[in-house]
Parts: C-alpha cells; structure tokens; sequence
C-alpha cells in the first residue's frame, strides 16, 4: 500500500449568483394597433436558449491569489451568461450600434443621452407590460427611429393598452427629471443635455397619432384624438423643423390605426371601457403634457435659447 495521498481533484466554479441557464427572455413597441376583429396582434418568436458553457479553474497560482481581480472577472463572466441566456444580445449588439451611429452624427455625449433615454422609456412599456401579466421582450434599438419592443400577448381593452401606451413617457420623464436633478447637484452641462433630450423625446411621444405613445394613451378617450395628433404632429414638425422624410413615415405607418380608430369605435375593445378610466387617461395626458413642456422649456432656457 502507497502512503502517497491522491492529487486533489480540481474543483468547479459555482456559477454567478443568479445565474439561471433555463431563463430564456427574448430581447416592437409601440404596439400595432387593435385588430379589426378582437384578439391579438404583433407576436415575437423565440429559440431555446444557447447550452449552458462548462466552468472549470485552473491549477492554482503560487504566491497570494489576487482575490479582487478573481472575483471581478467571475462577476463580468456571470453577468455576460445572464445577459446571453436571457436573449439580450440583440439589445446589447442594436445598442452599440445606434450609440455608434448616434456619436458619429452628434458626438459621444449627445449618443449617450439618446440612448439612454430611449432605454429608459422602453423599458417603461416593459415592465407595464410584464405586471399585467404579458411578456415583452428588451428593447430593440433602430437607429436613428428609436427603439421597439415586441410582445406575444395583448390586452383586450384600450385602457389597459393605454397603460402601457403611458408607462413609456412617464418612465422616460423620470429619467430625465432625474438628469436636471443631477445637473444641478454636479453643474455638468452634459446632464442638462441629457435631459433637454428626454424631455424632447418624451414630449413628441405624447402626440396621439398612429404608432406615437399619445395614440395609445387617448385611444379610449376618443377617436377625434388622433385627428387632434395630426394638427399637432405637423405642427411639431414644423416648430422643431423635424425631417420631412421622418414625418410621411409616422403618417404612412400611423394612417392604419387612425382608420383603425374610426372603424372600430363601436367595438367592445374600446366601448368597455368606464367613463373614469377615461377621464383618468385624458388628465394624465394633459399633466404629463404639460410637465414635459416645462421640463423643454426650462433646459432651453439654461442655455439661453428661445423656443420660438
């Protein structure tokens, strides 16, 4: 019998806390509008998740390990899986692209606003989405339109969509509040940047015409809002001098759901809806209005520019 003791086994690295191989969240909002017909509409598609990758430690270095720098590394490998697994790698690859597009065209800083604040607003319809019980997936960055979101199951009331039309810009002005709050604490002009831009965002979201935020928002409260979101989006257009190009393209896709308002204006997906739920939609959409033109107006006076 050999007195010699086995060579010690080589030990797996417990995955990252949180770690979940079998979370499989995919990564188009605003929503299409309602069917002619009631049931769904829109829909994402969804593979299974990429396998799970070994984990396995080398022989152990000589002299006092670098904890620090082991546990960092562990940390960014667990948080890299997860983002992976959970199908936010086309969030992450159309994020980097939009902010590469962005920076090229208005510098880093500006990019990093844009981005930022279009995050924040989406991710608003995200999680108003998932409480009602419906999943989304992340946001999918379009340069230079924003972003979208895409969901496999609907509401079947227009106040609920109202709900999730409003969590966007109301998530979106939180941000930004949150950036001129930071402003003035720090004195970064960048910040005061960041929130002229989600003001700006927010603000032209809130128009009610076809695929825009307002649409959804004062769907329930009356068809005549989308005739409203017209005179203002051309209006807005006109003010901010907004490429034309940009403008026939909300109008030629937003055209189907305004018809879409007008022949559906007897149906139960909007008649169900109470007269308080009403009322409530069209007061928050004045406030957060009228919020938003403050918050525009402000930043622009930080900076000395007239809004007219």
């Amino acid at each position: 019998m050999s007195d010699e003791l086995p060579p010690p086994k080589h030990n797996p690295v417990e995955p990252s806390p949180g770690y979940n191989p079998s979370l499989n969240l995919p990564g188009h909002y605003p929503p299409p509008p309602p069917p002619l017909t009631p049931g769904g509409y829109g829909g994402y598609a969804q593979g299974p998740p990429p396998p799970a990758a070994p984990y396995s430690r080398g022989d152990q270095p000589t002299g006092p390990p670098n904890r620090f720098g082991s546990l960092a590394g562990i940390g960014a490998v667990g948080v890299l899986l997860k983002i992976l697994l959970a199908g936010k790698f086309l969030t992450l690859i159309t994020l980097g692209a939009s902010f590469g597009l962005y920076s090229w065209r208005y510098g880093p800083l500006v990019a990093g606003g844009l981005v930022g604040m279009i995050f924040v607003h989406e991710m608003g319809h995200v999680l108003e989405i998932r409480r009602q019980g419906m999943k989304a997936t992340a946001p999918i960055f379009i340069p230079f339109f924003g972003a979208a979101i895409f969901q496999n199951s609907h509401p079947t009331d227009a106040l609920r969509q109202a709900q999730i039309g409003i969590a966007g810009p109301v998530a979106g002005t939180l941000g930004a509040t949150a950036a001129l709050v930071m402003f003035h604490a720090t004195g970064y002009s960048w910040l005061a940047v960041w929130a002229g831009i989600g003001f700006g965002l927010n603000l032209f979201n809130m128009i009610p015409v076809g695929m825009l935020d307002g649409g959804w928002i004062l769907a329930p409260v009356s068809k005549w809002s989308q005739v409203l979101g017209l005179v203002l989006l051309v209006g807005a257009s006109l003010w901010i001098h907004f490429p034309i190009e940009y403008l026939l393209l909300i109008l030629v896709i937003g055209f189907p759901a305004l018809m879409s308002r007008f022949q559906n204006a007897g149906s139960d997906y909007y008649r169900s809806v109470p007269m308080g739920g009403r009322i409530a939609m069209a007061i928050a959409w004045i406030g957060l209005c009228a919020y938003l033109i403050w918050g525009v107006f402000y930043v622009l006076s930080i900076f000395g520019v007239s809004p007219f």
